[in-house]
């Protein structure tokens, strides 16, 4: 059985710098390539070494093997280079689907998700951000009730068997990704309407922001892709109590049923490995901030909180 800070490390897996011993940190990061966009000193990916040889690359990306960068080109002198940008990240997955190259990549899909602290408007499918090594984004809400006695508890989804990536895996009442050109708050809007069923103007009127979560994670067999991606990642947290009388059901196929939770069956769900990795670290956020996980009852409290909240290895805004 895992304890709270096992919980939060299976999200947050990458080796952090050591002032004393370096070792488990320089051999993750000196194998990795830089992902950087035009006119940006700064990266914004990460790529493995497999899939720098399998990729296939075309004239829009130049790759220096002495610095182990790849550099998005912009092809100076014209006028509409921004999307001309756009369109050779789609070139290059169109050809890497074509032939076959990571064939976990899954089917295209026409909603884009935004590379985070780009100066420009870029894209790229969220299927394709891991083999990139992009920052994702993404908004979860933790959706509660209390019964008669006051007791706190959450509505709690199972993923369906048959998902591609944590298939049979406990999650967030609602959760999804920021979508390009859009908000961490609509996402949640948008996704509690589709996810759940939910009134927009209840969302609207009764959610609670309660700040991030972030991680930087290396994928494993259960995220469905190539295993050993990198995924730094950030979600917008938010909450939301609902009456009693309020009962969630299915929308899609992509969950089994929702489940009535307590704090301790949450608890031992996370414990036991039921949880998605980063809707445990939300959850394990909630406890946080309200009071269940406290520095009185948690030895680790301070590498826990520190945990949730982790330094992104990129920039996470424009930063004119």
């Amino acid at each position: 059985m895992r304890t709270n800070l096992e919980i939060v490390q299976e999200c947050d897996n990458f080796p952090y710098p050591n002032l004393t011993n370096n070792t488990a940190y320089t051999k993750a990061i000196e194998p990795l390539w830089l992902f950087f966009l035009p006119d940006d000193l700064e990266p914004h990916g990460f790529l493995i070494q497999s899939v720098v040889d399998r990729m296939p690359w075309t004239p829009s990306f130049r790759l220096i093997p002495e610095s182990k960068q790849v550099h998005l080109l912009k092809y100076p002198g014209r006028k509409d280079w921004q999307t001309a940008c756009n369109e050779a990240i789609d070139e290059i997955l169109d050809l890497t689907r074509a032939k076959k190259v990571f064939p976990r990549l899954g089917k295209k899909r026409d909603e884009k998700f935004p590379i985070v602290g780009a100066k420009f408007d870029i894209g790229i499918e969220r299927s394709a951000m891991s083999l990139f090594g992009i920052i994702g984004q993404g908004a979860h809400m933790t959706v509660y009730t209390r019964t008669s006695l006051g007791e706190m508890k959450f509505w709690i989804p199972r993923r369906n068997a048959n998902k591609s990536t944590y298939p049979n895996m406990l999650d967030q009442a609602v959760a999804g990704g920021v979508a390009q050109g859009e908000t961490p708050f609509e996402c949640i809007v948008r996704e509690a309407g589709e996810e759940a069923a939910l009134d927009e103007e209840v969302v609207r009127r009764d959610v609670v922001a309660a700040g991030t979560v972030t991680w930087f994670n290396v994928s494993d067999e259960k995220a469905g892709g190539e295993v050993g991606l990198m995924n730094p990642g950030v979600l917008y947290v938010y909450d939301l109590e609902v009456g009693r009388e309020v009962v969630f059901k299915p929308v899609d196929d992509d969950i089994q049923a929702f489940h009535l939770m307590s704090v301790d069956e949450v608890r031992d769900a996370m414990r036991n490995g039921e949880f998605k990795p980063s809707c445990a670290a939300v959850m394990m956020d909630f406890f946080v901030r309200h009071g269940f996980i406290t520095a009185e009852n948690e030895a680790d409290y301070v590498e826990i909180v520190s945990r949730l909240h982790r330094k992104l290895p990129f920039r996470t805004s424009p930063g004119f």
